[in-house]
């Protein structure tokens, strides 16, 4: 079963698409890659290498430090394949580029595009920071996915941040002879546009303790499209600072629920 977690319980709702936004714990998309199907595989396409290593060596996941280059893990670890296309025009090519290897296929095929299999997870991590600062040079590049048997996961901080020109469908046909109006696209938030492209929309929100302790309280509101609010699945637990590994400098973060 997909999960965001160490443990296999909770777990994720069967989903296609799932959409994870707001203050998750970093290692949320590492949990997810390595919660795929035994002799299935993960593609997980970050917008940053090294913030994507930073925040996870500060955040500490005490299963991560204990768990990292052990029998336990080797062989999922092994099915996950990170890619880091440093701006978006990279990543567009890179999506275009991905095959899978058939011996009968005539096309030259690019090796590090080159998949031994279909994965069936594929998660794009933190794509506004592509666009975050906001910079009027900065190109903005449109793409959709093709439709795949794979599921498909977007984690997104700053996703409530982002608001990028959207097109929007013209009131006046196009051949009538008539001139159109202002056709300047508008910033609008991109949260609210690429939420209707989901199955799921996931929320998490983590709070400090009033009482001065580093105890965080967290919440995760997952809701599918289309359903009553009253139908969201809540899920609630405490990230526990504690020395738990002898390798790790500093606190881990354990998750206690």
């Amino acid at each position: 079963m997909a999960r965001m977690f160490p443990t296999s319980d909770p777990s994720l709702p069967p989903y296609k698409s799932l959409i994870i936004q707001g203050d998750y714990h970093p290692s949320a998309p590492i949990h997810m890659c390595l919660s795929v199907t035994t002799g299935a595989k993960a593609l997980l396409l970050s917008s940053a290498r090294q913030a994507l290593i930073r925040s996870l060596q500060e955040y500490n996941d005490e299963w991560l430090l204990s768990n990292s280059g052990t029998g336990n893990t080797c062989r999922s670890s092994s099915e996950v394949d990170i890619f880091y296309p440093p701006t978006p025009n990279h990543l567009v090519v890179l999506l275009s580029a991905f095959r899978t290897h058939e011996a009968s296929n005539p096309v030259p095929l690019d090796s590090k595009a080159t998949l031994d299999s279909v994965p069936s997870l594929l998660v794009l991590h933190e794509l506004s920071a592509y666009f975050l600062p906001m910079n009027e040079n900065k190109p903005y590049v449109l793409f959709a996915l093709a439709v795949t048997p794979m599921r498909f996961a977007l984690f997104d901080s700053q996703l409530d941040k982002l608001k990028l020109p959207v097109l929007r469908t013209p009131t006046v046909p196009v051949f009538d002879g008539e001139e159109s109006g202002d056709e300047t696209p508008r910033p609008e938030s991109v949260a609210f546009v690429a939420q209707k492209y989901f199955e799921w929309v996931g929320t998490f929100d983590r709070y400090t303790n009033s009482d001065g302790s580093e105890v965080r309280r967290c919440t995760l509101t997952l809701h599918k499209q289309g359903s009553d609010i009253q139908s969201d699945i809540v899920w609630r637990w405490s990230e526990v600072p504690e020395r738990a590994h002898s390798h790790c400098e500093g606190l881990a973060i354990a998750f206690s629920w």
